[in-house]
């Protein structure tokens, strides 16, 4: 079964599919999300040499992933599966998904954190037919800096694709002694708003009330 799936998961990666890669970096651990997907179409019309390539990568394959939690998804346009795993700081050097797809990956970890790779992102070697890798870096703390391509309430988004992969480094910096206060301001603002609504509609039930008891003095 375990072959079955892994068998299915390349088909995705040498038939063309969009990955997205989310690393969430908390006060106990680093939290990585990995999904590979692809239209159902992709998959019927698998060739036999597709196939033969697959079974070339299963065992690379199960190296990168044997210890990911992993998930199946599927609706009525796409198929994938969603990779988890919750690494250590010490481990994630060495084990991290994303240390397998950059020849150099650096990561600091004291008040400030710090993550550097080297310039090429390699997987896009081994999978020549993803089209396109969304890596997102999330965190609870402060993001001071970082050279991502979108930046977005903490969570800064990196896109690479075929036309910069060879240039696509990854650097970040994170205060793990300042929590991500624009997140915990929209927190405050959004319980503030639901209390004044609450009383709005206090006041129009006690006012409606009110009226209806006049009325029928």
């Amino acid at each position: 079964m375990k072959k079955i799936i892994l068998l299915v998961t390349l088909i995705f990666i040498l038939t063309g599919c969009q990955s997205t890669y989310e690393i969430n970096f908390t006060e106990q651990n680093i939290k990585e999300e990995i999904t590979i997907s692809t239209e159902n179409k992709n998959i019927k019309n698998a060739t036999q040499t597709t196939i033969n390539k697959v079974n070339e990568e299963i065992m690379t394959w199960e190296e990168n992933y044997e210890f990911y939690n992993k998930i199946r998804f599927s609706t009525d346009e796409i198929t994938g599966y969603k990779y988890t795993y919750d690494f250590s700081y010490d481990q994630y050097n060495v084990l991290s998904q994303l240390g397998k797809c950059y020849d150099e990956l650096t990561l600091e970890n004291d008040n400030i954190i710090t993550l550097k790779t080297s310039k090429e992102f390699i997987c896009s070697e081994y999978h020549p037919n993803v089209k396109q890798v969304l890596l997102t870096i999330k965190s609870d703390y402060k993001i001071l800096s970082s050279n991502a391509d979108t930046k977005n309430d903490n969570t800064h988004i990196w896109i690479i694709n075929k036309s910069n992969y060879k240039n696509k480094p990854i650097s970040i910096k994170i205060d793990k002694t300042t929590k991500n206060t624009e997140k915990e301001e929209k927190k405050e603002s959004k319980l503030n708003l639901k209390m004044i609504l609450v009383f709005i509609i206090f006041f129009i039930l006690v006012g409606y009330l009110i009226i209806n008891r006049k009325k029928s003095q």
